[in-house]
């Protein structure tokens, strides 16, 4: 699929770094079942990621998972998901 230093895998690392390109960027999910990954999500016109985001599957199987936006000092994008805990099945 291409070399490693194709303008594609650049702006990925770009993002996984937590600089924003083209309007996106890499978040560092923190606690829940998808605890040390990256979600790569578009930001707003305020410079802000969604406010919350959801994820299914991981260990627990197709629970949905909910996490929002923290502020954070260690991080380069400003940023982390923090987890919430399960969604609920419903809403009503």
């Amino acid at each position: 699929m291409g070399n490693d230093d194709s303008g594609h895998m650049k702006t990925i690392d770009r993002w996984l770094s937590g600089e924003v390109v083209n309007n996106a960027v890499g978040i560092k999910v923190v606690g829940g079942p998808f605890d040390g990954r990256t979600k790569i999500v578009f930001v707003g016109e305020d410079g802000t990621p969604p406010a919350v985001i959801g994820t299914s599957g991981g260990p627990a199987g197709p629970t949905r998972h909910a996490y929002k936006t923290v502020r954070s000092t260690v991080v380069r994008a400003g940023w982390i998901y923090a987890y919430t805990g399960p969604e609920p099945a419903t809403k009503s």
